[in-house]
């Protein structure tokens, strides 16, 4: 599910949009993934450090992975500054939130199961950086069509869930400089309950990063595809409301 879809359902339940504390969340989910992934920031870490010595390791080469595919739609987001979107759009967002679990589904099952982390090329990261580009289109989601690209180039489920949680640990730092710096811009300083959020946001990413970890391994994307079908037909019931 991608974060116009959650949007919109809160929106219409609670009548609540995100401001500053958007920031807090972004920055306690990117927290989270880097506590839940220690073994392989350590691993980066201790690559990137021994990069001072001309050594190229596995870590640095999972570094250099990581950034060719944040950066098309961290690039994309800082050009365009897309915007949410409206209730109106809920019956469409729905229909393209359903049709792509649809092919997360397919593409999980057809597809090969061959390569790991280990065997992607700079060209397959770059391609799957680009892929993300089609959740521009609210209902498509970032992560889903991340994961269904890495099925579809044949990454086993697991090695392709991980380096998706990975990629998404720049992304969510791009989202939260970019935000932070405009709200300090427009004299808006973090409060108590940012605090809250992002601690919030740091315990409910590590958790769910457990739990989808465990359920990739044993059912693949299958959860992934349920929990899409029904999100997207709630808001395209929601939308006949």
């Amino acid at each position: 599910m991608d974060s116009a879809g959650h949007g919109l359902l809160l929106s219409w339940l609670v009548h609540w949009r995100a401001g500053s504390i958007g920031v807090a969340i972004h920055l306690g989910a990117a927290l989270g993934l880097l506590a839940f992934l220690w073994r392989d920031v350590a691993a980066i870490g201790q690559g990137l450090w021994r990069l001072r010595r001309g050594r190229v390791e596995p870590g640095s080469r999972l570094f250099g992975k990581i950034i060719l595919t944040a950066a098309p739609w961290i690039a994309a987001t800082l050009l365009l500054d897309p915007r949410p979107p409206g209730l109106e759009d809920m019956a469409l967002i729905g229909a393209l939130t359903i049709a792509c679990a649809l092919l997360m589904g397919l593409a999980d099952r057809l597809c090969m199961t061959v390569k790991r982390i280990d065997h992607m090329s700079p060209l397959g990261a770059l391609i799957l950086g680009l892929s993300q580009l089609l959740a521009l289109a609210p209902g498509v989601g970032r992560a889903a069509a991340a994961l269904t690209t890495s099925r579809i180039l044949g990454f086993e489920r697991p090695a392709a869930f991980r380096f998706v949680l990975l990629a998404s640990v720049p992304v969510l730092l791009a989202a939260t400089i970019r935000d932070g710096l405009g709200y300090l811009v427009q004299g808006v300083l973090p409060a108590g309950t940012d605090l809250a959020a992002g601690l919030a946001s740091f315990l409910l990413v590590v958790a769910a990063a457990a739990l989808s970890t465990a359920w990739t391994s044993r059912h693949g994307l299958l959860p992934f595809v349920l929990y899409r079908l029904v999100i997207g037909a709630v808001l395209v019931g929601l939308s006949f409301l």
